[in-house]
């Protein structure tokens, strides 16, 4: 089809093999072969010129169409092999921000000098549809049904337990077994899936009411439940200093065991673009320790 395409443009056989470095031989034999393969004839030939037969008009636009077309992929490919660099918008959930990806930007930065992060810690889920954020990081598997064509990669998965405070316990009571729960006030984050039924491993499953306060910020999630507002539902990894200090009791550690997994989210046409993958890969690696085999 290239070689079609050279003819055409350059009105000659001879100046199209000059061209390819073919050949008029070859080129004439090349395009004698594409015509009896396509069962038509492209070409209306005479001693001084050369006419494009209606059928050959169209595949000429179509050949054009696909020569365009083969442009952008070279080009597409040669950029995959470029050094990572460009703006790279990075929504992170505050957890995961905290925790996993201001901890080593400067490690980061070190490999990839050239990538400007533009980060926002926030457990706010931004629209992908109008392109609000390139990369979300650290939420729910269940934002794999946010717009676009979104790939949905596992990053962590840390264990959770309710939890509650002193004072919450002195005044309400501890629950002695998990029916008890019903009878209790709760604190969630707002991105938890609604359930009134929860389950947890061994095929138990226990009523829960809904929510007294629900916040975006896990931290803020604590620092209420601190405050004796509820009992609450956290990862362990955060909870750990106040459960050591005694500022909050675990409540059913031997029972509750489920596990909060965070994802990652990007559209999938960028998944090879050397920032995207430089910042994907970095991050996989980074949480490596917090995965578990399903």
């Amino acid at each position: 089809m290239m070689t079609f395409i050279e003819v055409v443009e350059k009105q000659s056989f001879s100046r199209a093999a000059g061209k390819l470095d073919l050949s008029a031989a070859a080129v004439s034999i090349q395009m004698k072969k594409l015509e009896q393969e396509l069962g038509f004839s492209l070409l209306q030939r005479s001693t001084r010129t050369l006419k494009l037969t209606e059928q050959g008009a169209r595949f000429y636009e179509h050949c054009k169409e696909l020569q365009a077309l083969l442009a952008v992929t070279e080009s597409f490919a040669d950029r995959v092999h470029q050094e990572p660099e460009g703006k790279l918008r990075v929504v992170s959930s505050i957890y995961t921000g905290h925790r996993y990806l201001i901890e080593h930007l400067s490690e980061f930065y070190q490999r990839y000098p050239k990538i400007q992060l533009d980060v926002e810690i926030s457990d706010r889920i931004p629209d992908f549809s109008r392109q609000e954020v390139d990369i979300l990081v650290g939420f729910s598997n269940r934002y794999k049904e946010l717009p676009g064509d979104l790939y949905c990669r596992r990053l962590l998965s840390v264990s959770a337990l309710f939890s509650a405070s002193p004072t919450y316990l002195k005044k309400f009571g501890t629950p002695e077994s998990l029916g008890d729960l019903k009878h209790h006030e709760f604190i969630y984050h707002k991105t938890r899936s609604p359930q009134q039924t929860l389950k947890f491993f061994a095929d138990i499953e226990t009523i829960i009411p809904p929510a007294k306060i629900t916040f975006n910020s896990v931290d803020a999630v604590i620092s209420a439940g601190l405050q004796g507002l509820g009992i609450i539902d956290c990862p362990e990894l955060i909870c750990r200093p106040y459960l050591k200090s005694g500022r909050l009791i675990a409540l059913f550690e031997d029972v509750f065991t489920k596990k909060m997994e965070g994802y990652l989210f990007y559209d999938k046409k960028n998944a090879m673009l050397p920032k995207f993958r430089a910042f994907i890969d970095f991050m996989v690696e980074k949480t490596k320790h917090l995965r578990e085999e399903s």
